[in-house]
């Protein structure tokens, strides 16, 4: 209760110096606002276009790892300042202050998402589903561009924000041209194997699940179900397991919200970039998460644990039919994941149509389209 009450006093404030700083203060058409309330550094797609931004724009970094952790006096009022005047706001998830921030007519809130694709429901397009949900962020509709990764995904978005469709965009995601890059794809995985050394000479499971529950802050997941240390048993010496939990699942794990224990597993929940791991694992094991549009992009098997599958469709609900996300194995209990890593079925004509739908827009050139898009460069 005192959270949701000192949050709301900040954005009562903020809406009161936005407003009234906004006739003083100019818009600076070359500062670029690069925010998150989920990471404690630049990372994925705000990374990616912040390391390509052209010589004449500065910018202004805002981060945090969780969105209850608060700001000091002096964060808070660069913060607003900068959100103020800035000329471009780039944003990968949910960013709450903006729903009191009025958009000036110079200013541009590109979202460029943190997940590739479009799986399970979020925003808007949770409405009428089976989570009940009826409080939507306001600031989605603030949007003035949105990035994706396929054509056929636009309404999605556009449905999940509550935004003209023209408003969307299928350029791609910055942070997968990596994955088109022989030279950056070695270098990843030397810098996984020089960070993790007793991954060496092993080949690499990750296990990458989203969280359960309505909200991030409530996030869980039952870690009973995947039983771990009984897969480590089962598949032996030759393989290694490395756990990347869901940011916000990770963030109730360290604050004892939740338990879990995983002696004699690598838990790379804290490693800089899941591009890397992506890249150096060998097998996938995830289920809802947006990390199976990213992995297709590197041809290796995945597999789909749902033990939930009928009771998270009628809750939280997916964009499309479970099995039109499928180009792997999909099992229920644990005892069938041995089995299904060694099998390591391709699935290719499921990949090929999962593809297609999802993912036309990757090809190692995402990161132009957007600073082209954003910035008024695009060819004529």
């Amino acid at each position: 209760m005192k959270r949701k009450i000192l949050k709301a006093i900040s954005q009562i404030a903020f809406f009161v110096y936005n407003r009234v700083a906004s006739l003083f203060l100019k818009t600076d058409k070359y500062k670029v606002v690069f925010a998150s309330e989920a990471r404690d550094a630049l990372k994925g797609n705000l990374k990616a276009v912040c390391e390509a931004l052209p010589a004449e724009y500065k910018p202004a970094v805002h981060l945090k790892e969780d969105r209850r952790d608060c700001n000091s006096f002096f964060e808070t009022m660069r913060l607003w300042k900068d959100l103020t005047t800035a000329g471009y706001i780039f944003l990968d998830d949910f960013y709450g202050i903006v729903s009191a921030m009025r958009v000036r007519k110079e200013q541009q809130i590109v979202q460029l998402w943190h997940g590739s694709g479009a799986f399970k429901k979020f925003g808007f397009s949770r409405i009428g589903t089976g989570d009940n949900i009826k409080k939507v962020h306001r600031g989605y509709r603030k949007y003035t561009k949105v990035a994706v990764t396929a054509e056929e995904i636009r309404q999605c978005f556009a449905e999940a924000f509550d935004v003209g469709i023209d408003k969307v965009k299928a350029v791609g995601s910055p942070r997968t041209d990596v994955f088109f890059d022989e030279e950056s794809r070695e270098d990843a995985v030397k810098r996984v194997r020089r960070a993790l050394p007793q991954l060496q000479g092993k080949k690499i499971v990750l296990v990458a699940p989203t969280y359960r529950g309505r909200k991030v802050e409530d996030a869980t997941y039952a870690f009973e179900k995947l039983d771990l240390q009984g897969l480590a048993h089962e598949l032996g010496e030759d393989y290694a397991l490395v756990t990347r939990w869901h940011p916000a699942l990770y963030s109730n794990i360290k604050r004892g919200i939740c338990s879990l224990w995983t002696e004699g597993i690598t838990d790379a929940s804290e490693y800089e970039e899941i591009n890397d791991l992506i890249i150096a694992a060998d097998v996938l094991i995830t289920d809802y998460s947006s990390v199976i549009f990213d992995w297709y992009l590197l041809s290796k098997p995945v597999i789909y644990f749902v033990y939930d599958l009928a009771e998270y469709e009628k809750g939280r609900g997916l964009y499309y039919d479970f099995y039109e996300y499928v180009y792997g194995a999909v099992v229920e209990s644990s005892s069938q994941l041995p089995e299904a890593i060694r099998k390591g079925d391709m699935c290719e004509d499921a990949r090929d149509s999962f593809g297609r739908k999802f993912m036309s827009a990757c090809d190692g050139k995402s990161t132009k389209r957007v600073i082209e898009w954003v910035f008024g460069r695009e060819e004529k």
